[in-house]
């Protein structure tokens, strides 16, 4: 997530308000030239430009930044790179090169992670030689992050150190091919303001007492959309009260600064409702009809919206819709008016939505360019406290029930940036057992010249609430906090909207955490990741039981591709494999990305369906042949591979094949061609001169076939 971030943020700070300007018209304003440039971008990645189309242009902005921008693109295939040049130092700002390749790239790497390392760190020392003495790379250790095998790369992040501090945004970031070991992207960021003060820090425990009385972390319910009962769920977490921000260390405040809430992310989508135009109705469309009986009309639906908005005559009709959930069980009208006038050159429009089961109003939004421009030429008659009354009894009328179990949750930074707010934003969340729920909430917003209510959200689910037993106290929780994330000093690159570009861009000295979900286990305080699960070490991304076994390093190698899972212990290397793990490590490994998102750690038990329709919809297995629990042999193990690589249909032809096996007699004319395939491709080696199709396949052996098949040429 850091480097990800970070390397966003390298690119804004790069390319944001630059200015065009004509290369020969720049030469005599630059240091560096276009020549020099043109030579420093080719020697830095020592790049073969012949048979290249090329173009170049000169970049500049307010803020200082002066650039040299190539493009070299191959006549001869789809190939290409991009470099940009600082015209006043000569440092290579940024680099990205692309191939276009027929053929997917293996999921497993064939160059490990240390050998990408080296790579980068030469790379680094060779264009930047003593800005690289000041960098230190991210340990990405601690949050159990580690290489997905779907990303073909291997990324490091280094970032700037000043004063032994971090300096967030400040640094390179790299990417390197896993099978090339070629330089996909470079980013070079180097702020060269004045830095804050470091001596004029609060101490870090005034800081913290800043943090813990104005941030805060609260006990909270995670909502998560669970895959397998297919129900949003809800968990108790200790989270952020108001965002992972940053104090400023010279003021004590806390600074405004972008963060990410996963409380507020349901992981619930509305599909549509599908029209069924079929003669004979199948049992799931017959379900869907006795479904809507149960919804209001069209008519009723409409009747409710106007008790909420005015539609007044001017106003058109354009859409009415009925929408079911996500998972079928509830569904919403949604109606929208609209009104234009190009003459007067007015335009208003009119949204809202209603709960088609509990006549519930879920969501209005309307604006109107009269009323905004009346508001340009006047003074607001709300202030934010009159406007937080008229929301409340908006509230009270239109959602009196859920009202009452609300807690006023305060932006505290509303509106902080503009003299003269056009409207007020307030954010009512759930509490349940007076126990925050920040995915349910209700929000409004009022129009601070009218006092008209332009916006209306309410998010509301029928959940299911563990209750609170056996959990810290606030206390321990905030030292848990403490302990697990390290809450230090730091530099950032920070856009004050209250100063005037470009001088909204300063560097602020801070105490920020490091970058995590935000959330910790209520009952142990360990840290938890997006989904609520705990974190798990490096340690403990392995297995016990394959140190020096003969599969050890495909097994690992299969781990480290993230195409099998850690999740117990022991491996069992030696036991025998059932078709639904088969199934499930096969899927994992194919290109494209099939790999199924699976259900939290503590489900009870896992659900195999999903990786069973992939496998039968790829035609891999039929569904007669679907047998959970069965032991697969060797022929089956060759069959499902070779239909996963689309070759089915030749191992089919099996007269053009011809076996050498021993025990080629045993295996049947039908499936003689599997087995050539797999034998031909190093898929699967034979045992003492013979194929033994009936043997059953062991762990072991199932990692070390899927390892030889994901090294096949495709």
């Amino acid at each position: 997530m850091k480097k990800i971030l970070s390397l966003v943020l390298a690119l804004t700070l790069l390319f944001t308000n630059m200015l065009p300007v004509l290369a020969e018209t720049s030469q005599s304003q630059t240091k560096i030239s276009l020549e020099k440039a043109i030579e420093i971008a080719k020697n830095s990645f020592n790049i073969n430009t012949e048979d290249c189309d090329f173009n170049q242009s000169y970049y500049e902005n307010i803020e200082g930044t002066k650039q040299w921008q190539f493009n070299w693109n191959s006549r001869k295939n789809s190939h290409g790179i991009s470099i940009n040049v600082d015209a006043e130092t000569g440092d290579v700002l940024y680099m990205s090169q692309w191939k276009n390749e027929s053929s997917n790239p293996s999921k497993l790497a064939k160059y490990k992670k240390e050998e990408a390392l080296k790579i980068a760190e030469e790379l680094l020392k060779k264009l930047q030689p003593e800005k690289y003495k000041e960098m230190d790379l991210v340990d990405d250790s601690y949050s159990g992050s580690r290489y997905i095998y779907d990303v073909n790369a291997y990324n490091f992040y280094f970032i700037r150190k000043v004063n032994d501090l971090d300096f967030q945004g400040n640094g390179v970031n790299v990417s390197i091919d896993k099978n090339t070991l070629e330089i996909n992207n470079y980013n070079f960021t180097w702020n060269k303001e004045a830095l804050p003060d470091v001596s004029k820090a609060i101490s870090i425990e005034k800081a913290r007492k800043n943090f813990n009385e104005k941030v805060g972390i609260e006990l909270a319910y995670l909502i998560k959309y669970d895959q397998k009962t297919k129900k949003n769920n809800a968990k108790l977490v200790y989270t952020f009260k108001n965002g992972n921000r940053p104090i400023d260390a010279l003021t004590g405040e806390v600074i405004n600064y972008g963060y990410y809430n996963p409380l507020y992310d349901m992981g619930a989508s509305d599909n549509a409702m599908m029209a069924k135009e079929a003669a004979v109705l199948t049992p799931e469309e017959i379900k869907e009809v006795e479904n809507t009986k149960k919804f209001i009309t069209r008519e009723q639906a409409l009747e409710i919206a106007k008790k909420y908005v005015k539609v007044e005559d001017k106003y058109k009709l354009e859409a009415a819709s009925l929408y079911t959930d996500y998972n079928g069980t509830n569904a919403s009208w949604s109606f929208s008016w609209n009104y234009n006038n190009p003459e007067k050159n007015e335009y208003a429009y009119i949204s809202i939505s209603v709960d088609a089961v509990t006549k519930e109003v879920r969501s209005i939004s309307k604006y109107d360019s009269t009323t905004d421009n009346a508001s340009k030429n006047g003074n607001p008659e709300y202030d934010m406290e009159k406007s937080k009354k008229a929301a409340e009894k908006f509230l009270s009328m239109i959602a009196p029930e859920k009202f009452a179990q609300t807690e006023y949750r305060p932006d505290i930074f509303q509106n902080s940036n503009v003299e003269k707010p056009v409207s007020y934003s307030f954010n009512f969340v759930r509490k349940v057992n007076g126990i925050s729920c920040p995915g349910n909430n209700l929000n409004v917003t009022v129009n601070a010249y009218t006092g008209e209510i332009t916006n209306f959200y309410s998010n509301w689910m029928d959940l299911e609430f563990p209750k609170a037993d056996d959990l810290l106290s606030i206390d321990a929780a905030y030292e848990a906090l403490y302990n697990n994330v390290e809450f230090k000093l730091k530099y950032i690159i920070h856009y004050d909207y209250t100063l005037k570009y470009p001088d909204n861009r300063v560097i602020k000295l801070v105490y920020a955490f490091d970058d995590f979900s935000g959330m910790l286990d209520p009952k142990t305080g360990a840290l938890l990741n997006y989904n609520g699960e705990a974190i798990k070490d490096k340690q403990e991304l392995t297995f016990t039981d394959i140190k020096g076994h003969w599969a050890e390093k495909d097994i690992l190698a299969l781990l480290e591709a993230n195409i099998i899972e850690a999740d117990n212990k022991e491996f069992t290397p030696d036991e025998r494999i059932k078709q639904k793990d088969f199934i499930k490590i096969l899927i994992n490994s194919l290109q494209p990305y099939y790999q199924v998102i699976s259900y939290a750690s503590d489900s009870s038990a896992e659900d195999y369906d999903e990786y069973y329709k992939q496998a039968i919809a790829k035609k891999i297995i039929t569904e007669k042949e679907k047998n959970l629990d069965a032991e697969v042999s060797r022929i089956e193990a060759a069959k499902m591979i070779v239909n996963a690589m689309n070759l089915g249909y030749l191992a089919k032809k099996s007269d053009i094949f011809d076996l050498n096996y021993k025990d080629k007699d045993k295996i049947s004319q039908d499936n003689k061609g599997f087995a050539a395939i797999v034998s031909g491709l190093n898929i699967m080696s034979g045992k003492d001169g013979s194929f033994a199709p009936e043997d059953k396949l062991t762990k072991g052996e199932t990692a070390a076939t899927i390892v030889n098949f994901l090294k096949v040429e495709k």
